[in-house]
């Protein structure tokens, strides 16, 4: 089986979650966001983001140093869950779930539960912690989506 990740763009990193396996990896420094760009360019099945038309392959482009304009030429098959999650976060199309606490990490908690899942043991510095939780959250949403 072929690897399926998830990803998510932040200033100073690129989270990486392995769907099948569940494992993330936090992309940190300057190389290791190369790394970590180049790693979802390269995968050669299907790669999941929650924004990546809208930004995250955008800077993709730049980590790699290609120019933003320029195509990135991924290997795979690229699915951007963003209009699936919008749905969930911004009503009000019938259906669709609404903001119902001040922020989206206690909207989740409000639909799929108070115990949020715990992070991996070699994932410790709170910037990764929240970007591990946002894809897991976002998978969490997800599953709930096809379930229905």
């Amino acid at each position: 089986m072929s690897e399926v990740p998830a990803f998510d763009w932040g200033t100073t990193i690129i989270g990486v979650l392995d769907i099948h396996a569940d494992r993330y990896r936090g992309y940190r420094t300057p190389d290791e966001r190369i790394a970590g760009a180049r790693r979802i360019v390269d995968c050669a099945g299907t790669i999941v983001s929650f924004n990546g038309c809208g930004r995250d392959l955008l800077e993709f482009s730049k980590i790699l140093g290609l120019p933003p304009e320029a195509h990135l030429p991924l290997k795979g098959t690229h699915c951007d869950m963003m209009p699936i999650t919008s749905a969930i976060r911004w009503p009000p199309d019938p259906g669709t779930a609404p903001i119902t606490a001040p922020n989206l990490t206690e909207t989740y908690q409000h639909y799929f539960g108070k115990v949020p899942p715990t992070s991996p043991p070699h994932v410790t510095d709170g910037y990764e912690i929240s970007n591990w939780a946002g894809l897991q959250n976002r998978g969490r949403a997800m599953d709930s989506l096809a379930a229905r």
